[in-house]
C-alpha cells in the first residue's frame, strides 16, 4: 500500500513542470521553432533551433502565468535572453499578465537558457543558426533571335 501511494506521489509530483509556448512567429525565410524533448514520465526539455538575428517570444505557464519567472543564457553571445511583457493578456482565470521572454540569436552556435520560476524551473538547449546566403541573382534566358 505504501508503495502504491508513494508511486502516485512521485508522478502527481513530476507533472507539475511548467510549460512553454512559442508566441512568435519568424520572419519569412528564417527559422524559430521550439519543441519539448519528452521523457519517460514528463518534458525533459525544450529544443529551440532559431536563426542568427530572430527575436522569439515564448510565454511559460503552469495553471496560469509563471511566477517569478528568470531567465539566463549561458552563452549570452550566442543567444541572448530579455524579460518581455506581451501587448495582450492570457485567458487564466483572473486574467493576469503573462509570463513571457525573447529569446534572441546572436550569432551561430549552440547554449543553454535556464528558466527558473516559483512554479518550477525549465531548459532550452538553443541552436542558432546562421541566416541563408544571399546568391546572385539567377540568369533568365533570353529569347534566340
Amino acid at each position: 500500500m505504501k508503495a502504491a501511494l508513494f508511486a502516485i506521489a512521485l508522478a502527481s509530483l513530476t507533472g507539475c513542470l511548467p510549460t512553454l509556448s512559442s508566441q512568435s512567429l519568424p520572419p519569412p525565410g528564417r527559422t524559430a521553432r521550439l519543441d519539448a524533448v519528452d521523457g519517460f514520465w514528463q518534458t525533459k526539455y525544450y529544443r529551440l533551433e532559431l536563426t542568427e538575428g530572430v527575436a522569439f517570444a515564448l510565454t511559460c505557464e503552469r495553471g496560469g502565468p509563471c511566477e517569478k519567472l528568470v531567465a539566463k543564457s549561458d552563452d549570452p553571445a550566442i543567444a541572448d535572453v530579455r524579460p518581455a511583457s506581451l501587448g495582450m493578456l492570457e485567458p487564466s482565470g483572473n486574467k493576469m499578465a503573462s509570463s513571457a521572454l525573447v529569446i534572441v540569436g546572436k550569432q551561430p552556435g549552440e547554449t543553454w537558457v535556464r528558466l527558473r520560476s516559483k512554479d518550477g524551473n525549465r531548459d532550452v538547449k538553443v541552436t542558432i543558426v546562421a541566416p541563408p546566403a544571399i546568391g546572385t541573382p539567377a540568369t533568365v534566358a533570353s529569347p534566340i533571335p
